[in-house]
């Protein structure tokens, strides 16, 4: 098996041999592809030379290969990585436009249709299930022209993740997933003007705007096949623990368990994702802002739980800290879940210690 040197591999190339970091970690495995955001890490870490496989597939142009790049809807590479999450961007693509064609159903006066809301996200909610890791990566494969479809299929698997792990019966892990898909099912009755503004709403916007809550509690109410649970939700999410929200704010005991699940999800999403009006932010960022909303803002339980749970899945993930270092998360405190170890350029950073960094990007692995 050839020996090459880092800067010089060639697009396409195969890993013919697991590569370690300084400190004994596995960096990349065997069989990885390599394309320049794998060339870059490995410069990152110091990384001189690798050993690859010897075959002209291996070195097949990037042109040629298909993998969704991270926050890019281009296709520029290949591999393992690809055949595990092409399928489910797929699958998730297909689901954002079959609800499509259903919503504007409901925008011609139709009921909603409850059935075919649970086709489209049943397969998905499998998939997060058996891979809660796609939560983190919801917001890299949408776009900004359909982010409103996008969000309210993200809302429907994230709120359904976060039942499970906080542990709510059996029985109610679809509506929570129905809840979070239809949360904003009350725009449907919104002026398109208002909806579609690129600027800020005025005064009187924005108060038509908050209509939609109700609005939405009103056309769940009125569809078989969804509970009071789902029609509050649409009507609580944007309320708050301090009472601070709208449309009735009501203070946190008064609010339905599944509006807090739905917001919690609800504000994560729309976070990381970037919108017409504001870019998104990476995931450990916004799970800080989570763990400081959830100080009267947001049900705290439900907070904790969700960024224990989402950063669980962030050992061996490249990230990028706010001073520029490129490095990978190597241990992560359950007690300080949003400031874990990293290791880069064969020195360990801890986030707990270095308050003054933060991490301003996740790699898609």
């Amino acid at each position: 098996m050839p020996i090459i040197e880092v800067k010089s591999t060639i697009a396409g190339a195969t890993l013919a041999e697991d590569v370690h970091t300084m400190l004994g970690g596995i960096l990349f495995v065997k069989g990885t592809t390599l394309y320049e955001k794998e060339v870059e890490v490995l410069q990152a870490f110091m990384v001189d030379r690798v050993v690859i496989e010897d075959n002209d597939e291996s070195r097949t142009s990037a042109s040629d290969e298909t993998r969704i790049d991270a926050g890019s809807s281009k296709t520029v590479a290949s591999g393992t990585e690809a055949k595990e999450k092409l399928p489910f961007h797929t699958s998730f693509a297909k689901a954002v436009s079959t609800f499509k064609n259903l919503v504007i159903g409901v925008q011609g006066g139709q009921n909603i249709p409850v059935m075919e809301v649970r086709e489209v996200i049943t397969p998905l909610l499998q998939e997060v299930q058996d891979q809660p890791e796609f939560l983190l990566s919801l917001h890299r494969i949408s776009r900004v022209d359909s982010y409103a479809y996008e969000h309210s299929i993200a809302v429907g698997l994230i709120s359904y993740m976060i039942g499970r792990w906080i542990k709510i019966p059996e029985k109610e892990w679809m509506q929570v997933a129905l809840a979070g898909t239809l949360l904003d099912i009350g725009k449907t009755r919104i002026d398109r003007r208002i909806l579609q503004k690129p600027g800020k709403l005025t005064p009187e916007e924005f108060e038509e705007m908050k209509k939609h809550t109700v609005y939405g509690y009103q056309l769940i109410k009125a569809s078989p096949g969804l509970s009071e649970g789902v029609a509050l939700a649409a009507l609580q999410h944007h309320e708050r623990e301090d009472g601070s929200g709208y449309p009735l704010g009501l203070p946190g005991g008064k609010l339905h368990l599944y509006s807090k699940i739905v917001a919690v999800a609800d504000v994560y999403h729309a976070m990381c994702s970037n919108r017409i009006y504001q870019k998104g932010k990476s995931s450990y960022v916004v799970a800080e802002q989570l763990l400081q909303d959830s100080f009267g803002k947001l049900d705290p339980h439900i907070v904790h739980t969700f960024v224990r749970r989402i950063t669980d899945f962030a050992a061996g993930t490249v990230v990028e800290l706010s001073d520029g270092t490129i490095g990978k998360v190597i241990f992560t405190d359950s007690k300080q879940p949003t400031r874990p170890m990293i290791e880069a350029n064969g020195r360990i950073i801890n986030l707990v210690e270095n308050r003054s960094l933060s991490i301003v990007s996740v790699w898609e692995q």
